[in-house]
């Protein structure tokens, strides 16, 4: 018997889409259509994404297989009226392995309504690329955009916007390889806007979700694999986009997770750099989640004498602390 097979095409640069083997490409833009789209490499330091597209589009061409964490080798096949589509987010950062194409340059920044306006000529590489990838994750049901940090960190995932998080994406947030859902219901990340590339899904109707994967170094086959995993279950389980696995008997895990409550912060403040200068207090900002006790100072504003202490009225926890490399005024 011969093995089912998938149809693909190259939408754009670094862009592929998926669809169920006999149809052409187009034919996924039927109305009931499921559009999946998978996102790495939108900052180009974070290789992570790129890695675990690697993989599955090599496994989604039928070429290398994947392994599950059973041992057993795989090839996803579309089920019809569904696309997978596959975006590496920021080719000319991913070529230089820079955060952005240029210093301070962040694709992550640049799904506002702004920045992706007609009447809004686009100014930087990042914009431009924002634009074209635009339509693709307005289009999308579920987009999901992976990341990773600059400092230590546990993995977790990130939702933005509702002031509930809908237990349908709970669901689908279960299924990744972390125990941490980090809660952004203000969009404060961007100033209170939509801006970032899972924003924008949601804000379009679809479901975003950003996955960070720890420490961008880790890049071990077990922490791919992982991901890859639990891709797959999201795939086959909550958006019905391929067939049914035979070697998915090694969901216990992730669906134990899935009924009982992942830990959840939730992000009620960001600090701005300002040219009054900042330094960490001692031992602070090392690493994400770190706790810092009500009015314990997180650091210091200012220089000098005039060095004033930054304190918060709660018990907080830090979480994207940046690399000296990356801090920018504003």
């Amino acid at each position: 018997m011969a093995r089912a097979y998938n149809s693909f095409a190259q939408l754009q640069n670094g862009v592929y889409r998926f669809i169920a083997g006999g149809k052409r490409v187009n034919d996924a833009a039927d109305a009931g259509a499921r559009h999946v789209t998978i996102v790495g490499g939108v900052h180009g330091n974070e290789r992570i994404g790129v890695a675990v597209l690697d993989a599955l589009r090599l496994a989604l061409l039928h070429v290398s297989p994947l392994r599950t964490s059973g041992g057993a080798t795989v090839f996803p096949t579309l089920t019809p009226q569904s696309s997978v589509t596959l975006v590496y987010g920021n080719p000319a950062a991913i070529r230089v392995g820079k955060r952005g194409s240029t210093p301070h340059a962040d694709l992550n920044r640049c799904f506002s309504a702004d920045m992706l306006s007609p009447s809004s000529p686009p100014t930087s590489y990042e914009q431009r690329r924002a634009q074209e990838l635009a339509p693709i994750f307005a289009a999308s049901d579920v987009m999901l955009d992976l990341h990773s940090t600059n400092k230590p960190s546990e993995p977790f995932v990130r939702i933005a916007g509702n002031r509930v998080i809908p237990s349908h994406i709970a669901h689908m947030v279960a299924k990744l390889p972390c125990d941490i859902v980090l809660h952004d219901p203000n969009y404060l990340l961007a100033d209170g806007t939509v801006a970032l590339t899972d924003e924008y899904v949601g804000a379009q109707g679809g479901v975003g979700i950003c996955y960070e994967s720890g420490l961008a170094s880790d890049l071990s086959e077990a922490k791919i694999n992982s991901i890859i995993g639990g891709i797959l279950q999201i795939l086959e389980d909550d958006t019905k986009s391929i067939e049914p696995l035979a070697t998915t008997a090694n969901n216990s895990k992730n669906e134990t997770r899935a009924a009982t409550a992942m830990t959840k912060y939730e992000i009620t403040q960001v600090f701005k750099l300002t040219e009054n200068g900042f330094r960490w207090a001692d031992g602070v900002g090392d690493t994400n989640f770190q706790r810092i006790p009500v009015h314990q100072p997180i650091g210091f504003i200012g220089r000098g004498r005039d060095e004033t202490p930054f304190t918060v009225d709660y018990d907080a926890h830090i979480v994207f602390p940046k690399i000296a490399s990356l801090w920018k005024l504003g």
